[in-house]
């Protein structure tokens, strides 16, 4: 017994040490994927700091471990074919070979066992990275153009469509093979979402969705109609076409008809007022849109619910209103009093 005694708090300690280094191992995992996504996110906007950090952080989150601390670093530089470094905001557009994007995440971890933690002088730190090339081309410094001057791109493309679902084909787009192919096929669904197609074609949405692909989107949530846009680039720069497409059943709303009038009334001795009571079928596309009132004195009012009105005389007054709407007037409806 006294034996194990003194066994079990090893066994232990070394139980937790294991379990610590599987939990930095995880996390070292967690820091070379989010480094990853964020570099994939960068190849098609290497300028968007703010949307490759949300990106990092949300591949962290999703896998993150315990003792996996804040702040989580994101940080990105841009080179040239050559290896030269360049602004990331040249690095899109232009003529000549392709630059490359480099994410590089960093964050601190804390181990359970002070023990080892102070080893560490309580501050390691996990770096990854991760590099991507820039999906719209640019030059490098020493680039060299192909033989002959690359013409414009051109941006064409069809739809079909299925349901609230869609396929679109660019391969009508040039040119498609040499020198000067083109080299992205960028699409903007028209929601919201935008995603990197290719040459034959792209279903949105595209089954099964990754719920970490954030900027391909979920697909058309209600029928109704959307604009379409692509955007194909080359060495030579970039061109787009749009249109429009009309995805799911959209109900058209029945023909409007014509309201019918009505009103109500309190009198206070010779001190009457009254109020509209009219109805119609649709009040949404077909509101009534003009109240014509008589009030059987000579005076006349177009209010819905008008002032009160005071008879000078104790005599009987028909007071009529009619109603219109985009179907036109109602019969008049009147009343004595």
């Amino acid at each position: 017994m006294v034996e194990f005694a003194l066994v079990l708090p090893v066994f232990l300690l070394l139980l937790l040490i294991a379990v610590d280094f599987g939990r930095l191992f995880f996390t070292y995992i967690q820091v070379n994927n989010a480094a990853r996504e964020g570099a994939h996110y960068a190849a098609k906007s290497p300028t968007d700091n703010l949307g490759i950090a949300a990106r990092v952080g949300l591949e962290a989150n999703t896998q993150a471990q315990r003792g996996a601390q804040s702040p989580l670093t994101t940080t990105a530089s841009c080179a040239d074919n050559l290896d030269a470094s360049v602004a990331c905001s040249s690095a899109a557009a232009g003529v000549g070979r392709g630059n490359t994007i480099r994410v590089n995440v960093s964050q601190p971890f804390t181990f359970f066992t002070p023990l080892i933690n102070g080893f560490f002088n309580n501050n390691l730190v996990l770096n990854a990275s991760a590099t991507a090339t820039v999906l719209d081309y640019a030059a490098a410094p020493g680039a060299t153009s192909p033989p002959g001057a690359c013409p414009l791109p051109t941006a064409t493309f069809t739809i079909t469509v299925t349901g609230l679902s869609i396929f679109v084909d660019p391969s009508a787009s040039r040119p498609n093979s040499g020198l000067c192919n083109i080299s992205g096929y960028n699409w903007s669904w028209g929601d919201g979402f935008s995603a990197v197609g290719t040459a034959t074609g792209n279903t949105y949405p595209d089954l099964p969705l990754d719920p970490l692909d954030l900027e391909s989107g979920p697909g058309y949530l209600v029928a109704g109609t959307y604009i379409v846009t692509l955007q194909t680039t080359n060495q030579a720069g970039s061109a787009t076409a749009t249109q429009s497409v009309t995805v799911g059943s959209v109900p058209t709303p029945p023909p409007c008809t014509k309201p019918i009038a009505s009103f109500t009334y309190s009198s206070d001795k010779k001190v009457f007022t009254f109020r509209d009571a009219s109805t119609v079928v649709d009040p949404i596309h077909c509101g009534i849109a003009t109240w014509a009132w008589d009030f059987g004195d000579g005076t006349l009012g177009n209010a819905q619910n008008p002032p009160p009105v005071t008879y000078g005389t104790s005599s009987s007054h028909t007071v009529t209103l009619t109603v219109t709407n985009s179907a036109g007037p109602s019969v008049t409806y009147s009343h004595s009093q």
